[in-house]
């Protein structure tokens, strides 16, 4: 569960909805600068479950019993972020093998820094036996690539073409991930004009204020030059996307939970969330001011 303070509330989304929202702009991904490069149904898959582990716990919700209230998806325990996500990969590797070895790539990532640099540990890890446990995973699932790869490569084409398109998915996926993520906690408000903040770190919090922010560079296709967009809240209820990486301006819809910022017993805060219904947030994404699309 995605958790965010604003107005005296709670706000809720659950991981699967946050999931289905990054589908949303994988299907919507693509433009003369910036190429999807390919397999656009695995990816999208991919991309819409990639938080699947996620949903037996966010229906039961999670409880942070020192907080009173639902856990928050960061708070999450190393040893039942491991099983959940493993549960997670094995249904989406069920339906594609190339959607299982993205989201198999973006789990072990989370504890890899999102491969972003040789030695880069996630933020999960909180003590040594984490971090030991987090290692046995990524080397277990990068045994599992080797036969996934070999099973996705089908194409009529060279070993380096598949590989850099796979990892250029890779990224992708987390561009999505993380703009999902601003729009779950975003206020819907336009703020005072910053310098643009890499997005990411910010999650632990669960008061946000506006902001601008950088999105992980990708690249403008397969092997391309890498670019980085930034996202901001510009009207309400609207956000600029620059450069904007997606074939024309789109509406997403994310339901979300809104219950009192409260103290909250188990029983009674999970009962609470199973039976009201979700409100409704409703965000534009469109280009820069002056951009031909």
């Amino acid at each position: 569960m995605i958790l965010s303070r604003e107005d005296g509330a709670l706000r809720l989304v659950r991981q699967v909805e946050h999931g289905r929202v990054a589908g949303e702009l994988a299907a919507a991904w693509g433009n003369e600068d910036f190429e999807l490069g390919g397999a656009r149904a695995a990816v999208v898959t991919a991309a819409a479950r990639h938080d699947e582990g996620w949903r037996f716990e966010d229906a039961r919700v999670l409880y942070a019993e020192a907080a009173r209230r639902p856990l928050h998806f960061l708070e999450i325990g190393t040893a039942d972020h491991v099983r959940l996500y493993r549960r997670g990969v094995e249904k989406v590797a069920a339906l594609d093998v190339y959607a299982g070895l993205l989201v198999g790539m973006h789990w072990t990532g989370l504890y890899r820094g999102r491969w972003s640099s040789p030695g880069t540990a996630g933020r999960l890890a909180r003590t040594e036996h984490d971090r030991r446990l987090q290692d046995e995973v990524v080397r277990d699932e990068e045994q599992r690539w080797i036969d996934a790869r070999r099973q996705a490569w089908d194409d009529d084409e060279p070993r380096s073409v598949f590989e850099t398109r796979l990892w250029h998915h890779f990224d992708l996926l987390q561009f999505w991930d993380l703009l999902s993520l601003y729009l779950a906690v975003s206020p819907r408000e336009p703020g005072a004009a910053g310098p643009a903040e890499s997005w990411g770190p910010q999650l632990r919090d669960l008061e946000h204020r506006p902001r601008t922010v950088r999105l992980p560079a990708v690249a403008s296709r397969p092997g391309g030059e890498r670019t980085e967009v930034t996202a901001a809240v510009t009207a309400p209820a609207r956000v600029t996307l620059d450069p904007f990486p997606l074939a024309a301006a789109i509406r997403v819809d994310l339901e979300v939970a809104v219950l009192p910022d409260r103290g909250w017993g188990r029983d009674e805060v999970a009962e609470r969330v199973r039976t009201t219904p979700p409100s409704v947030v409703s965000w534009e994404l469109v280009p820069p001011a002056g951009s031909p699309r």
